[in-house]
């Protein structure tokens, strides 16, 4: 009888053991299925990190290739703006009828690099040079790191420190640009032709329109004071040309010809002649800001007549008729 306590307690530690080994496999299977999770997502997140460095280096070297300065480009991959600007300059480059400005890119450069904080583009230089971050976790040593954990608590340590993989948090960002993309147009002799004709057409209420005439396909303004008109008319162009120029020009481009014909308009109704506008007014001024200066000239009469007149009919309320049909497309 004394046999039976012996085999019992034999059975109990067969049971006993039986179930630690079962322990055991069950924390080596969760052991290994943790291993796995962590080796599978860990070189994922190295593989789409170094991708997207890839494919960041590729936007940068593309927008060089377009005589972009490489910092600028930099900020602009920063601000999120280089794949569009990248987009628009491969259209333009790829449409026979345009052509990409060098000089707008460049001085689109330059702005960006005097707008942007150089604390900011120092620590993006840094990141693309692989300098100043966090070392990079390759997949070799993440492997090793991984099957060298055999705790929950190594385990833990080695999911934690997948969170520096590949150098931190990348490239530091910066707000978007303001930037006026028909800059990077060519504005060839054909399209300044187009806009100096625009400008022409919505002043012609106020400029003392005297009618249109044909000459070999080409559309000639008459006016009541060539002199000034002609005149206003270049200066006029010139500051559209200035101001579509501006990288940073936030506004539509046709809003340009609309300044321009407010201003003329203002200046008008505020008692200035055709002549002192032409003479005296740089469109680079507030119409507010501007002081007229008295001039004496032998077409007063004739110049009054003409502003009297444009007065009473404001450019608002005429343009349409001029140039619903005859816009410019970049």
């Amino acid at each position: 009888m004394a046999i039976m306590p012996l085999q019992m307690l034999a059975g109990a530690a067969k049971e006993y053991s039986a179930e630690m080994d079962a322990k055991k496999q069950r924390a080596a299977d969760i052991l290994l299925a943790q291993q796995k999770y962590l080796m599978e997502s860990g070189i994922a997140k190295i593989k789409a990190i170094r991708d997207a460095r890839k494919e960041s280096e590729a936007r940068i070297n593309k927008a060089v290739s377009f005589e972009f300065d490489r910092k600028a480009a930099l900020a602009l991959e920063m601000s999120g703006q280089l794949e569009s600007i990248i987009t628009r300059l491969t259209k333009l480059d790829e449409d026979p009828e345009k052509d990409i400005s060098k000089q707008a890119v460049k001085k689109m450069s330059k702005a960006i690099l005097e707008n942007v904080p150089p604390e900011k583009l120092a620590q993006a230089m840094e990141y693309a040079l692989d300098s100043g971050a966090a070392e990079e976790v390759t997949a070799e040593k993440l492997i090793n790191a991984i099957f060298s954990a055999t705790t929950p608590e190594e385990i833990g340590k080695v999911a934690n420190t997948m969170g520096d993989i590949s150098g931190g948090e990348g490239l530091p960002s910066v707000g978007p640009f303001g930037l006026n993309l028909i800059s990077l147009t060519e504005f060839t002799p054909e399209k300044k032709a187009q806009a100096e004709k625009l400008i022409e057409r919505q002043l012609a209420p106020l400029l003392g329109f005297g009618g249109m005439t044909n000459e070999g396909g080409r559309t000639v303004f008459n006016w009541t004071n060539p002199s000034a008109a002609g005149r206003i008319v270049s200066k006029a162009l010139e500051y559209y040309t200035e101001r579509r120029a501006d990288p940073y020009l936030d506004v539509d481009i046709g809003d340009i010809t609309d300044d321009i014909t407010n201003k003329v308009n203002s200046l008008l109704l505020g008692g200035a002649t055709l002549d002192q506008i032409a003479t005296q007014y740089d469109f680079s001024t507030n119409t507010a800001d501007f002081n007229v200066e008295p001039i004496s000239t032998g077409n007063e009469n004739e110049n009054n007549i003409s502003n009297t007149s444009t007065k009473l009919t404001p450019p608002s309320l005429q343009k349409d008729s001029f140039i619903d049909n005859f816009m410019i497309k970049d």
